[in-house]
């Protein structure tokens, strides 16, 4: 009779650990868990980089500079090598500049660039929402302009 006492109580630990084992289990999975994404702190949106390849739309729409006219970036339709960015500047710019059209082919995935008379302009995205325009003269002139996305 002992004997029978002594296996219930073994099988009553035994299931009293299953039991607890499931229950752990699923308080486990209803339970967030803070993942290295969550505790990582946050930078904003991502950064271009070197590899970074944006399409060409991602270029394209109107992008403000403080207190001005925003700047006007179109592609054409053209493909691979030939493709091209046209970059119009305001008015305001263009009295500084001297023109206000030019035209820029990719030179890497995030930055386009062209060369016109005595000018190189750059357009690179520094994220999704904000680029940078570059442009340089003779005589080591210099224009830089950060853009934000103005859609």
């Amino acid at each position: 009779m002992m004997e029978k006492h002594v296996q219930e109580f073994v099988f009553m630990k035994c299931l009293s650990a299953l039991s607890l084992a499931a229950a752990m289990a699923t308080v486990g999975t209803m339970m967030p868990v803070a993942s290295q994404a969550d505790t990582a702190p946050h930078s904003g949106p991502a950064q271009a980089t070197a590899s970074t390849q944006y399409p060409v739309p991602t270029f394209e729409g109107q992008w403000a500079i403080m207190a001005m006219d925003p700047v006007t970036v179109a592609a054409n339709k053209a493909l691979g090598p030939a493709a091209r960015l046209l970059v119009t500047l305001p008015e305001s710019l263009q009295k500084i500049v001297g023109q206000n059209h030019f035209s820029l082919s990719r030179q890497s995935g995030s930055s386009w660039q062209g060369k016109q008379d005595d000018l190189t302009v750059t357009f690179k995205l520094v994220s999704e929402n904000s680029a940078e325009l570059h442009i340089s003269g003779k005589e080591n002139h210099k224009l830089d302009l950060p853009l934000y996305r103005n859609d």
